[in-house]
């Protein structure tokens, strides 16, 4: 008999960790019971997913994995095709001469690149934002919500997608603590933590919805959450600036109050392949990089070409930042800051996935320091220029 997926967490934990970051991809995958492990991918099929650690491969039944974790196979064993965003109608030209590897001179596309999810908000059903709610379309990005609930925010210079035409996640995290962190923190994630004593609240629903709009702008949601909780969302967009705040309401006699976090998911810019280095990174990364302010005051510089262990060990970013630049030329002539209009009482932090090289996909968590109601007053900001 096979062991369970639950048994193969346990006897992996137990593996002494002698992958080599550097030179492989690595994921994270997480079971329904909130164990995480970090792996390479291999293969996936309907039922199972095969990873790579210490040598050998393991393979995990899909139905017993966080559906994030399921969502990341299945991606993973989709075939490799540069996904691609919508942009402003143009004539279809063929890519220049000598055109690097990691630019995008794909043409558009009639879909943006979706994310998967339960749908639990009526959708615009037809065109390229089919599976959207609301889009708003400007010359330097896109921004629509889901129907799943998460806001997606596509980076564009003129014709050219950017980010290889991934979009970023904007979301809330909501989630409670039946027993205390072991380490007294109150962070609000984005699964299920039973080891830490932390469970997600799903979204179920939203209650009485606007119509879905291709011209998104201010908005307010009210998300419905597991055990009677509701979530209420704010949110505004326009052709510079995006910026959201929100609060949770739990219901009378709840046993455990919901926290929550807004968490703002950056994708993988360049794809890496097994064996690739600086030799086929450099051109197309060149001098992209975060410029933040750490929670201190000073100024501190993390290029993309960077493993993000090594800068941590140098930069003191990972205590909190107050605000983030990200230029080069992954981002064309654009600039995105991330910023928070105010930290009263609240933190902001950005970290890595992996720490895989080079510095790929990235997040920022944004909260309030008792995982309380991030009000307008320190609602986080997006510019985009």
């Amino acid at each position: 008999m096979k062991p369970s997926t639950r048994l193969l967490f346990l006897l992996i934990f137990a593996l002494p960790l002698s992958l080599s970051f550097g030179q492989v991809q690595i994921h994270e995958w997480t079971n329904k019971e909130g164990r995480t492990i970090k792996a390479k991918f291999v293969r996936s099929d309907a039922e199972t997913v095969t990873i790579f650690l210490n040598g050998r491969n393991f393979v995990l039944k899909l139905a017993d994995l966080s559906e994030e974790s399921q969502a990341q196979a299945r991606k993973l064993s989709a075939p490799s095709v540069p996904p691609v965003v919508p942009v402003a109608p143009a004539p279809e030209t063929s890519p220049p001469a000598g055109q690097s590897p990691g630019s995008s001179t794909t043409k558009p596309s009639s879909k943006p690149i979706g994310q998967g999810g339960k749908t639990v908000l009526p959708v615009l059903g037809s065109g390229k934002w089919a599976q959207f709610h609301s889009v708003l379309e400007t010359s330097t990005h896109d921004v629509a919500l889901h129907g799943n609930g998460t806001f997606h925010l596509y980076l564009k210079d003129g014709s050219e997608n950017l980010l290889n035409g991934r979009p970023i996640i904007l979301q809330f995290n909501h989630g409670y603590y039946s027993k205390p962190h072991p380490k007294g923190s109150t962070y609000a994630y984005h699964v299920t933590r039973s080891d830490y004593h932390y469970y997600y609240r799903k979204i179920t629903g939203f209650e009485n919805p606007p119509e879905p709009s291709e011209k998104l702008g201010r908005m307010k949601l009210v998300a419905k959450l597991e055990d009677g909780v509701s979530m209420e969302i704010g949110f505004e967009a326009s052709s510079r600036r995006i910026a959201i705040w929100g609060k949770a309401e739990d219901p009378s006699g709840v046993e455990h109050p919901t926290i929550i976090a807004l968490r703002l998911a950056v994708p993988d810019s360049i794809e890496v392949k097994d064996g690739d280095g600086l030799a086929q990174w450099e051109s197309i990364v060149d001098d992209t990089a975060l410029d933040v302010v750490s929670g201190s005051g000073s100024k501190e510089r993390i290029p993309y070409l960077e493993k993000w262990i090594d800068a941590k060990k140098k930069l003191s970013f990972s205590k909190g930042i107050q605000s983030a630049l990200t230029t080069g030329k992954l981002l064309g002539r654009r600039k995105l800051t991330v910023a928070p209009k105010s930290l009263r009482d609240s933190a902001l932090h950005v970290g890595s996935y992996s720490g895989v090289f080079p510095f790929q996909h990235y997040r920022y968590y944004y909260q309030d320091r008792e995982g309380g109601e991030i009000d307008k007053n320190r609602r986080l900001e997006i510019e985009i220029k």
